[in-house]
């Protein structure tokens, strides 16, 4: 008898758990999925936007982050995704001149400063104008146009200077984008990098590097856009995503990642 209570005891657990894993695949089941793709310097907010924006809601968040163009690439080979967050609105640019108008909707979130770096203490003695990135002492990386916003908006800003060609020429190598610029400063790889501003709220920069800022970009700085794309599985739930971006928290959360939705005035 007491073996057969046994026997009966096991098997209520085992059903137990039966109904209880049947109910989590229900749940994951009846989750949507959302697909953000990012370019790298935005990694870092949106993973704290997605960590607020998934409580509450039947949904999970999956990030590809990479450079405009593999993104870009990657969009219209796949034809999937709902929303596309590029560093600079020349993303944009780059996913649509494709013959097709992939981005559907879109909202404003802020803006993307470019400023020049160097290491912390400033060793090489960088004065702070741009002008002077010319001078042959300087050992420069930039980010490479044809695969990021950073570097094509670096280029078109060097170029309006009429900077660019001889910048050129003391460039020791072409990032792909801002990721890994602040570690080539560290590394003794460069003595100057031009970056995003929002790149020292990331990883600990801010304690490694000294900040130049360009005050005519800052006047003009690249605009950030997020937008629905024309794939989207889920378009009502990319356009709360959208909402959400705006509400006051998630610009509060932008500002912490150094993304302002003011212009910098330089008087």
């Amino acid at each position: 008898m007491r073996y057969f209570i046994t026997i009966i005891v096991v098997l209520f657990f085992i059903a137990c758990d039966e109904v209880k894993n049947k109910n989590n695949e229900t749940a994951s089941e009846d989750k949507k999925e959302l697909t953000i793709y990012c370019e790298n310097a935005m990694v870092p907010v949106l993973m704290e936007l997605k960590d607020k924006f998934e409580k509450g809601r039947t949904c999970v968040i999956k990030l590809h982050n990479d450079g405009s163009q593999n993104l870009s690439s990657l969009i219209q080979y796949t034809q999937k995704g709902d929303i596309y967050l590029p560093a600079s609105r020349v993303g944009f640019r780059k996913l649509n001149s494709r013959k097709f108008n992939y981005i559907v909707d879109s909202v404003f979130v802020g803006y993307n400063s470019l400023v020049v770096m160097a290491l912390k203490g400033n060793p090489t003695g960088y004065n702070g104008d741009i002008n002077t990135l010319i001078l042959k002492k300087h050992a420069i990386i930039i980010a490479n146009p044809e695969s990021s916003s950073l570097g094509y908006d670096t280029r078109a800003y060097l170029k309006k200077k009429g900077l660019y060609d001889d910048v050129l020429i003391n460039v020791v190598a072409l990032s792909t984008d801002s990721r890994g610029l602040v570690k080539s400063l560290r590394n003794d790889e460069a003595q100057l990098v031009l970056n995003w501003e929002s790149d020292i709220y990331a990883n600990g920069n801010r304690n490694h590097v000294e900040v130049f800022n360009i005050p005519d970009f800052q006047q003009n700085p690249a605009e950030i856009y997020a937008g629905i794309l024309s794939t989207s599985e889920h378009p009502e739930l990319a356009k709360q995503f959208l909402e959400y971006a705006t509400s006051d928290e998630a610009v509060a959360i932008f500002r912490k990642y150094g993304f302002n939705r003011r212009k910098t005035l330089i008087f």
